[in-house]
This record gives C-alpha cells, sequence and structure tokens, in this order.
C-alpha cells in the first residue's frame, strides 16, 4: 500500500513539474488578447460610424479581421524560434482558428439564416473560447471576461440590432482587454 501512496505521489509531482514547464514555455504575455481586443473594438466602431452614414453594407468593417488573421500567422511564424510551442498553445491555437472559422463560415454564408441571432452565436463562440482559455492558462479573469461575454450573447436576444455593436464592444473589453492588460501586468511582473 505504500509503494502505490508513493507512486501516486511520485506521478502527481512528474504531472506538476510538467504543467509547471508548460506555464513557464507559454508565457501569455497578454498581446494576442490586446491585439483582438482593439481590432475587434476598431471594427464595431467602423460599422457603426458606417451605419450611421447610410451605408448598407456596414458588416464589411469586419474583413479587417482577416487581416488580423494573417498578421497573426505572421506574428506566431516568427516568434516560433528555437523553442517548440507547448501543447498549451497548440490547444489554444487549435480552439480559436476552429472558433475564428465558424464564425467567418456563419456569419459571411448565412447571414440571413442567422438573422437576430448572428451576434449571440458570435459572442457565446468567443465566450466559450476565452473560458477554455483561461481554464486552461489557469488565469480567471479570462474565465470572468468568458463568462460576462456569454452573458452579453443572451442578451443580444432581446436587444434591437441597433445596440448590437455597443454590446459586442462592452463584450471584447472584458473578453480581450481586461484579461489582455491583466496578462501583460502579470507577465511584466515575473519578468522584472
Amino acid at each position: 500500500m505504500d509503494d502505490q501512496i508513493k507512486n501516486a505521489e511520485e506521478s502527481f509531482e512528474i504531472i506538476r513539474k510538467m504543467i509547471e514547464n508548460e506555464k513557464v514555455r507559454f508565457n501569455e504575455n497578454g498581446f494576442v488578447y490586446l491585439f483582438w481586443g482593439w481590432l475587434a473594438i476598431f471594427a464595431a466602431s467602423l460599422q457603426y460610424a458606417l451605419l450611421f452614414s447610410g451605408v448598407r453594407q456596414n458588416y464589411y468593417a469586419w474583413f479587417v479581421m482577416l487581416f488580423g488573421g494573417v498578421y497573426m500567422y505572421f506574428y506566431f511564424r516568427n516568434k516560433k524560434g528555437s523553442t517548440p510551442m507547448p501543447l498549451t498553445g497548440k490547444v489554444l491555437s487549435t480552439i480559436w482558428i476552429i472558433i475564428g472559422l465558424n464564425i467567418w463560415i456563419f456569419a459571411f454564408l448565412f447571414p440571413v439564416t442567422a438573422g437576430n441571432l448572428l451576434l449571440f452565436f458570435i459572442l457565446a463562440m468567443i465566450g466559450v473560447g476565452t473560458i477554455i482559455s483561461g481554464a486552461l492558462i489557469r488565469f480567471s479573469w479570462l474565465t470572468y471576461g468568458g463568462i460576462v461575454c456569454n452573458i452579453l450573447a443572451f442578451a443580444t436576444i432581446f436587444a434591437p440590432p441597433i445596440y448590437w455593436g455597443a454590446i459586442s464592444i462592452v463584450a471584447i473589453i472584458f473578453a480581450d482587454l481586461i484579461p489582455g492588460y491583466m496578462l501583460r501586468a502579470k507577465y511584466h511582473n515575473q519578468n522584472v
């Protein structure tokens, strides 16, 4: 029995060390969340400006996100350097690529079908991705931001579309910007 307990303790210690090594190698500095957060706020604000200027295809403002995707591709390709991406980074990358593709397919191929549930779907997907990200990197600000984003997703069901831009901006502030700045502060405190 003592051997089993000792083996279990050794196993837990090995797992704990792996998790700590993963966290050190991942070392999230908040840049990704800040980049996407500010880009999404820019797109939502641009859409609002186009909407109030009478432009029918005001949703074209969101195509700016494609440029963000291209930038992120080159950013991570150049950042790789000599250390391979840790498992946490690979999982998060895959999750967000799948979420992004689903949002783009749904928003631009089926906007009429989506109707009044379009923003609900988008914010719910972002909220779930943010909650998962917070759980994976063990950062509660992301988890809380994802929860707020999910709550705001449900609020869009009852809000007229004219308010969707404002709801999007508030959701992004909680899901990306606040956690991004908190991650940046945590990163700077650890690397001082």
